[in-house]
């Protein structure tokens, strides 16, 4: 009987062993060839109790990645990425808003950066092949080792590394967000005219960062006095830097936290006015945000994490300056 036991612990071993290998090659492919294919698409994202669905044309040339969306939903918009800049348009309040791009990849869905991050991290299981916009993609489920970042499943395209499907899964409460391709169509090029904006913005309001030729100096150097004493355990810090932002007059120190899979921005301003400064968490969908004011500043963590994990980094901001 010992022996039948031992028998089936090695064999469930093995083959747990071979779902790791056989994940984190086909989370390999993702990463790999996320920003080299080009297609175009419709997909739906679900939220909050809410369905949005939008269509994309995703473009690859002389290694810059260029993305237009359009809302088939909801509050319509227009949507142009490339790899500096975010610019969406909004026809029914004929406003215009311009972002520095954050990440990479537009859809909502997290792409991992670094898979050993993933490997310390998280638990990772293959599952069953199964169809989405009429192609074959396998299951994989990401587990978290803790109540510190969410939980993933993702159906990628064995061929071509394609993710046409994910979602995000909070440890206790079960899923926030899902993203599904419901038609999808790879193409040998894209042309250039089509990330032109569709809509006339003559006359529309614009949003965006201040000039940086206005800034002078040492203004976007960034401070090495601020830091933080206590990260959630596998969570480092992988960026610093000091941004303009359409929200804000002055620079924003920012700091980008991460695990290798979740990340976490904090932003860090000196306002105008001291009573604009925010306490305490909040929550607006999977996205949670915790706000506190120090040494004069207000500090805001945010990002697709537990509340625990922002609660712990923002309590945990440290001003070491004179």
């Amino acid at each position: 009987m010992r022996f039948v036991v031992a028998f089936l612990l090695l064999a469930s071993s093995a083959v747990h062993a071979h779902g790791i290998v056989a994940g984190n090659e086909l989370m390999r492919k993702m990463v790999n060839y996320a920003d080299k294919i080009n297609y175009q698409g419709t997909f739906v994202f679900v939220h909050g109790g809410q369905m949005d669905s939008m269509k994309i044309i995703h473009g690859v040339s002389g290694g810059e990645v260029r993305e237009k969306l359009t809302s088939l939903s909801g509050e319509p918009r227009e949507v142009l990425r490339d790899d500096e800049t975010v610019t969406c348009v909004w026809p029914n309040r004929k406003l215009v808003t311009v972002e520095s791009t954050a990440s990479n990849h537009s859809i909502p869905t997290i792409i991992p950066k670094k898979l050993e991050g993933v490997e310390q991290n998280y638990i990772v299981a293959t599952g069953k092949i199964q169809q989405i916009a009429g192609q074959d993609c396998r299951n994989l489920t990401i587990r978290p080792i803790d109540y510190y970042r969410y939980g993933y499943e993702l159906c990628i395209q064995p061929e071509t590394g394609m993710l046409l499907r994910s979602k995000m899964f909070h440890p206790k409460e079960g899923l926030l967000e899902e993203v599904m391709f419901t038609s999808l169509q790879y193409l040998d090029q894209v042309d250039s005219h089509v990330f032109e904006l569709a809509n006339n913005i003559e006359g529309y309001t614009w949003r965006k960062p201040n000039d940086p030729t206005e800034l002078i100096g040492d203004n976007l150097i960034t401070d090495a006095s601020w830091g933080v004493s206590k990260l959630p355990p596998g969570f480092s810090i992988h960026k610093i830097s000091r941004r303009l932002m359409s929200t804000s007059d002055e620079p924003v120190h920012h700091m980008v936290v991460s695990d290798g899979y979740a990340s976490v921005s904090v932003f860090i301003i000196k306002p105008r006015n001291a009573d604009e400064m925010q306490e305490g968490p909040s929550r607006y969908g999977s996205i949670n945000t915790y706000s506190r004011g120090f040494n004069d500043h207000q500090i805001t963590v945010m990002g697709e994490v537990p509340i625990a994990t922002v609660e712990m980094i923002g309590t945990s901001i440290m001003y070491e300056g004179n």
